[in-house]
């Protein structure tokens, strides 16, 4: 498919009418507003001046509306296979792919000097996402002065972490200075909870699951007199915890458990 655009010269004194409509493509060439130029005409408008052209390049350069004089302002239609446009609104039916092959530099360099960030993602589907990005060794590096990623949500998971049969969230330092990991607010850890043990018994088991590298963690939230925890055994091959009273509950007691790998 050829792509022409049509710019319309302002109506200025040194303007002729016959070069009232400039159209570039492929091949260009000057259309007269009152019909197609021919002999004498048309060679003097295949002359137009490289200065006139160059005071066009901004608007025919960008390719991206054709401008009327009246002020009317049509957005043009991208298609595959067209240049990306600075300043305006790509479209395509098709992904864009910027392939670079063993020179060790970045596909795509983006700069900036705004507040703003130099790439922006957005997706309007309600269960698309932003960015994406994936990598054989590492999908996504982030550096910062001050914070590498900073992650917002208004009402639902900030920050989400998965993985199979590896570390889903791995956080160390560099110096013994530094913190691998600092939390304001509460924290939930789906291995812990609390249990009563009932009165006259002196242990009380928890499904939970267990690895050979689990330790666990009681204390009792009331106060017995006389009664402590005596231990907290956890059990692989059951998938239990199992929480023992140095004596048999007096009334129901109830104790927190936590688990640690």
């Amino acid at each position: 498919m050829v792509n022409l655009w049509c710019l319309r010269i302002a109506r200025n004194d040194d303007v002729h009418p016959r070069d009232a409509y400039v159209i570039m493509g492929p091949t260009a060439h000057a259309t007269a507003r009152h019909g197609p130029l021919r002999g004498r005409d048309e060679m003097e408008a295949k002359k137009t001046s490289r200065r006139r052209l160059l005071g066009f390049s901004a608007a025919t350069a960008g390719a991206a509306t054709i401008a009327v004089a009246d002020g009317w302002v049509v957005p043009a239609r991208a298609a595959d296979g067209d240049p990306v446009l600075l300043g305006t609104t790509n479209q395509a039916n098709n992904p864009t792919v910027i392939e670079i092959v063993d020179s060790g530099q970045a596909g795509l360099v983006v700069r900036s000097r705004t507040d703003g960030g130099s790439l922006m993602g957005e997706n309007s589907s309600s269960d698309g996402y932003g960015v994406q990005a994936s990598g054989e060794y590492i999908g996504l590096v982030a550096v910062g002065g001050q914070t590498a990623v900073y992650a917002v949500s208004d009402y639902g998971t900030a920050t989400k972490a998965l993985t199979y049969d590896g570390i889903a969230v791995s956080a160390s330092t560099a110096v013994d200075a530094g913190l691998a990991l600092e939390v304001k607010g509460a924290v939930s850890f789906s291995r812990s909870g609390r249990v009563t043990v009932p009165v006259g018994a002196r242990s009380v088991t928890v499904p939970v699951n267990v690895r050979v590298t689990t330790t666990a963690q009681a204390t009792i939230q009331n106060r017995q007199p006389g009664v402590s925890i005596e231990a907290a055994v956890p059990s692989q091959a059951d998938r239990t915890l199992t929480i023992w009273l140095t004596r048999a509950a007096k009334t129901p007691t109830t104790v927190a458990w936590f688990l640690l790998d």
